[in-house]
């Protein structure tokens, strides 16, 4: 932005860039880096100076000279970009450095004597005169560099060859190098991207080669280690690859300037090569951790995957390395930063900012929008953008449980925003309510704040919420709110005010922006912890009573879980509410037990005549005949075209849902049918595939009817109740139970074709009496069962929970610990309780051969019917008439023996083991009860057979 063009009124200034004034002149005299230590209020050479505007002689609003303006029409000659590109932090230009200068080895305390070689002798003798030393050790540096030169290496060292250097430079170009800069001595190699050295075996007066190729080779290692993290943070901050990586290149950044910062104070005190060793071991080892986290991370895709390796490393470091378990500690808090404010966001506890999240996107970290296809009831197959829970972008540490809350909660709050937009919880503003920071806490102190927090929030809001007609009012009126804050304490600052106080007031607003910035920012946590223990006495880690913390797998659960089970309990709470009172939702669960599951003795009754009765009028239509107008019906069994018309459906069973409908409401009365029915539930025809509408086209076939269905559409507030899969299985209960209601009447009629006085069935054989009978018993026997123990005892326990949810819901005290539901609970447990009636009525995939052969059994019996109708009608054969029934009544008591002896063994394998219930991170337990259902198949044993008459 210094470079654009001043005059640019719409131009966007670049906030987040750091100002010109704080770079630093490569020119300084600090040869390390560019901060002046001593004075840093000195002016910069590079600095514009600005000559002070005089009042009373330039004007009041004259510009300065140094301000002149660029052409107005000139174009701008840098480049635009999507975004600022942040500044590393550290100093990038590690420019090589001359070690011969004088001011490196300046010091501003007196010059101390140089040490002597002291001896027992001299200390016991002093005046008596000192011999020659006899020991090389005892002559000092130059006899051992004498020693080493010697061609003939008395010291086998191996050092004849060596080159002896000046000891200061040395010592200044190892710490430069361990700072990552070059010097006569070492410079970078771009292609290998590596320090070498400029002269081979290079050694200082006093040190053969081999004693200081350690310290050599460790700074050389520092200074790689330094250039390498320097590049990554250059090439991270301008690629902008994801917020993570970002804040991961931050936090290195924020670690090599606190690095740059203490070595560049400390180097001055360096005097010797053990204090230069313990100087760069604890920063080499500090950068070369940070490098292999580094190196890790690059082979990561995504950012939960670091985030996942990040935590991964801290937990390894909690019983290591102190200084090291403390960075991770902080490094883990700044890169989690993105992923927790999104979560934040998600889950209703921090405002959305810019455009919300919606369908409509593609989603974003751990939600997912899919188009999720389903095929309903009716064979249609259904598309629609839908939030999806992606497992793989959840970070690897946080507990499955929370995981799926958090993303249950996000999910129910988006529904309650589009369908209630203007609930309150909708409306309100989060920041009234204070909710804690979603945020990593390693010890139980910061925890116990934290369930504190949570519950002081909770509390809070939930008594904002009691209050929702108030609430209501106020969010209703926007504008009005806006005028009474903003109204409050404000006061002209310029209207009103003559010329003199507004040129006091501006005059006082130079002064106040002359003065130097003050610093209010704190210190980073980083550059703390660097400060107090990069160079402290103890890196181990020694634990105590205070400093306990939890273990590592449970410090995710306790630092997001009471958070995100709070905000659950929330907003659970108003859906919940909203679906039993607005919405109705008993009302709809009631309306699939009377039609769906048959269990309206009304509608069963008036759809049995509708569909069986012979003697009602027909509704088909005839040539050169006009419709009776009285009760009509299909007449299945009495006629021989099938299926029928669409127009005769309409005829036949219009009305019937209707007047059979028994609503629980007390204000509408029930069988009046001018009412609207919940979900316009209504007949409609099923698509079929062609060799099942090959079967529908035998009227005496048990598909005769598989065609029929009843449409239902859910409103779209209780879409998370009734899905797609749930109305599937109701229509697969529907289907058999219209097979059942069918096999029922047949039976009956199987009576009064055999008794009616209108009856031509005269001579009745043993076969027919008893497949008559036995007929009749087993289908009253499996009416019973599917009726009375498949469908009522699981719906009245069903209903009974619900009944406990609703009661839970109407409590107004505050209790952390009470048992709120989402709707996708309430929605696995309708799901749960339609698999165990579908497993009782062996519906189940696994139970196919078991209903394959309940199906044969009605199929004979369907046959013996019709052969006892055209016995009643006297249009039967009698020349075959004994042996089919007989062959048919043989058939009959084999597969019942046979479904017997099947439903015995079902019987010793138990009972039906319903879904796994999920943890449930809301009450330290499991969601729902994952236990082993009863096995319910003895009644069924105990109808057929109590006399074991089809025993062996």
């Amino acid at each position: 932005m210094a470079d654009e063009d001043p005059a640019d009124v719409f131009a966007f200034p670049d906030f987040e860039q750091s100002s010109k004034w704080l770079t630093l002149s490569p020119g300084s005299n600090s040869q390390f880096f560019h901060i002046n230590f001593e004075d840093p209020v000195k002016q910069n050479e590079d600095h514009v100076g600005v000559k002070p505007t005089n009042v009373d002689v330039d004007g009041f609003f004259k510009l300065p000279d140094s301000f002149v303006l660029r052409d107005l029409t000139g174009a701008d000659e840098t480049g635009h970009q999507d975004g600022p590109v942040a500044e590393p932090l550290h100093d990038v230009n590690l420019h090589d450095l001359n070690i011969f200068d004088e001011t490196l080895f300046q010091n501003n305390e007196p010059a101390k004597a140089e040490a002597e070689y002291k001896t027992w002798d001299v200390f016991l003798m002093p005046d008596v005169p000192q011999v020659t030393p006899l020991f090389i050790t005892e002559a000092g540096p130059g006899a051992y560099d004498a020693a080493m030169k010697n061609a003939e290496d008395p010291l086998n060292i191996g050092n004849t060859r060596s080159n002896v250097v000046q000891t200061n430079p040395y010592l200044t170009a190892l710490l430069a190098l361990a700072f990552g800069r070059g010097s006569v001595f070492f410079s970078w190699d771009e292609k290998k991207a590596s320090f070498a050295p400029n002269l081979d075996e290079m050694r200082i007066t006093g040190y053969s080669s081999e004693v200081l190729e350690g310290l050599q080779r460790r700074c050389l290692e520092c200074g790689n280690t330094t250039r390498y993290l320097s590049a990554y943070v250059q090439i991270t901050y301008k690629k902008h690859p994801g917020p993570v990586r970002v804040a991961i290149a931050k936090a290195v950044d924020v670690i090599l300037l606190a690095i740059q910062k203490i070595l560049g104070v400390k180097a001055t005190h360096v005097q010797s090569f053990l204090q230069l060793q313990s100087l760069v071991q604890p920063v080499q080892s500090v950068l070369a951790y940070f490098k292999s986290l580094i190196y890790k991370i690059s082979k990561t895709r995504t950012s939960e995957q670091i985030l996942s390796v990040v935590f991964g490393e801290a937990q390894a470091l909690e019983h290591s390395n102190a200084l090291l378990s403390d960075l991770m500690r902080e490094v883990l808090l700044r890169v989690s930063e993105p992923w927790t404010q999104f979560a934040e966001r998600w889950i209703g506890v921090k405002a959305e900012e810019g455009i919300p999240i919606t369908k409509e996107d593609p989603g974003n970290s751990f939600v997912k929008v899919e188009n999720i296809t389903t095929i309903d009831e009716s064979g249609l197959e259904t598309s629609e953008l839908d939030y999806v829970l992606d497992e793989h972008r959840m970070p690897d540490f946080v507990p499955a449980e929370v995981a799926l809350i958090m993303f249950e909660t996000g999910k129910t709050l988006r529904l309650l925003r589009t369908h209630h937009p203007e609930h309150p919880l909708c409306q309100m503003e989060i920041a009234q309510n204070k909710p804690p920071p979603l945020r990593w806490h390693f010890d139980w102190t910061s925890i116990g704040r934290l369930r504190e927090e949570v519950n002081k929030y909770e509390k809070h809001l939930s008594e904002n919420l009691q209050h929702q007609p108030t609430l209501a009012r106020r969010a209703s009126r926007p504008t009005d709110m806006y005028a009474k804050t903003s109204d409050e304490g404000c006061v002209l600052q310029f209207f009103g005010h003559d010329e003199d106080q507004l040129e006091g007031r501006l005059l006082a607003s130079i002064a106040a922006l002359n003065k130097p910035p003050t610093i209010t920012s704190e210190e980073d946590n980083l550059t703390r912890l660097l400060n107090t223990k990069l160079f402290g006495e103890s890196l181990v880690i020694e634990k105590t009573i205070p400093d306990f913390s939890p273990h590592w797998s449970l410090i995710p659960y306790h630092s997001f879980g009471p958070l995100v089970t709070a905000q659950a309990r929330i907003i659970n709470r108003e859906y919940m509410k909203l679906l039993f009172s607005a919405h109705q939702l008993r009302e709809h669960l009631s309306l699939q037990k009377q039609f769906h599951l048959l269990g309206n003795g009304v509608f069963c009754s008036r759809l049995s005549h509708a569909l069986f009765d012979p003697n009602l009028d027909t509704a088909e239509r005839q040539a050169g005949v006009a419709l009776s107008g009285g009760v009509m019906g299909l007449r299945l069994g009495g006629r021989d075209n099938w299926p029928p018309a669409s127009s005769e459906l309409r005829l036949a069973l219009m009305g019937i849902l209707a007047e059979s409908y028994l609503p629980s409401s007390k204000t509408v009365s029930p069988g009046k049918g001018d009412h609207e029915l919940p979900g316009d539930i209504s007949f409609a025809v099923r698509n079929l595939s062609n060799e099942e509408i090959d079967k529908c086209l035998d009227p005496n076939s048990l598909e005769a009817l598989d065609f029929l269905r009843l449409s239902y559409k859910p409103s779209a507030p209780l879409s998370p109740i009734f899905t797609a899969a749930i109305l599937l299985k109701y229509d697969k209960i529907f289907k058999l139970l219209l097979r059942v209601l069918r096999m029922l009447y047949i039976t009956e009629q199987l009576f009064r074709d055999a008794l009616a006085r209108t009856s031509n069935w005269y001579h009745i054989d043993n076969a027919s009496l008893r497949f008559r009978f036995e007929a009749q018993h087993f289908i009253s026997s499996i009416s019973a069962y599917f009726f009375d123990t498949g469908i009522e005892m699981p719906w009245r326990r069903f209903s009974a929970w619900l009944e406990v949810v609703e009661t839970s819901l109407a409590k107004t005290e505050f209790d952390p610990e009470i048992r709120i539901l989402s709707p996708d609970e309430v929605r696995e447990e309708h799901e749960r309780v339609l698999d165990h009636i579908m497993h009782t009525l062996l519906l189940r995939k696994r139970q196919q051969p078991v209903m394959k052969l309940l199906e044969d059994i009605f199929t004979l019996i369907l046959k013996f019917s019709k052969i006892a109708r055209l016995e009643a009608s006297g249009n039967r054969d009698n020349e075959a008439k004994d042996s089919t029934t007989g062959t048919l009544y043989d058939a009959f008591k084999k597969k019942v023996d046979v479904f017997i002896t099947v439903c015995r063994a079902l019987l010793e394998k138990g009972g039906h083991t319903g879904k796994l219930a999920r943890n449930d991170a809301m009450t330290d337990g499991r969601r729902g009860e994952d236990v082993k259902e009863e096995n319910t198949i003895d009644r069924l044993l105990i109808k057929l057979e109590m006399s074991g008459y089809y025993g062996p």
